[in-house]
């Protein structure tokens, strides 16, 4: 009896806690990114990065709490530009901007997607393509956030 007040207990303590404070938004902040096919997006301007899974000096976001994660990509680009983002080595979306728009050159692009991660997973964007070229000054950023 006393030991299943306790499990009880374990439970609802383990339900009403809160959640983690994990989440951080980026942003293209020093100048004008031109991108090589393969090349990791180091966003440099930091908005937050509660739980300091984002490392600004290589573009990754390091899971240290296991759950469900919203990401969001976006830039603001001109001429071809093919982003990817990934978890660990596999591409989970991608962000596309063709050269047929050439009229206004400056086009913004995004992706948003829900992705179950583990302790040690890395999410980071990739450039497709060479000399791919991403907006800075707060255009072109790159944000996750813990949910559940």
């Amino acid at each position: 009896m006393y030991l299943n007040k306790i499990i009880v207990l374990v439970f609802l303590v383990s339900t009403l806690s809160p959640k983690p404070g994990v989440g951080f938004s980026v942003y293209v902040k020093a100048k004008h990114l031109t991108m090589g096919s393969g090349q990791t997006v180091v966003y440099d301007g930091i908005l937050i990065n509660e739980g300091n899974g984002y490392d600004d000096r290589t573009g990754v976001f390091t899971c240290l709490v296991a759950g469900t994660y919203m990401f969001v990509v976006d830039s603001l680009s001109r001429s071809r530009s093919w982003l990817h983002l990934k978890l660990n080595k596999t591409t989970v979306a991608s962000l596309y901007r063709d050269n047929q728009f050439s009229k206004n050159p400056w086009l913004q692009i995004s992706r948003t997607v829900v992705l179950k991660l583990k302790v040690g997973d890395h999410v980071k964007v990739v450039s497709g393509y060479n000399n791919a070229l991403i907006h800075s000054v707060t255009y072109s950023g790159f944000t996750g956030t813990f949910l559940f």
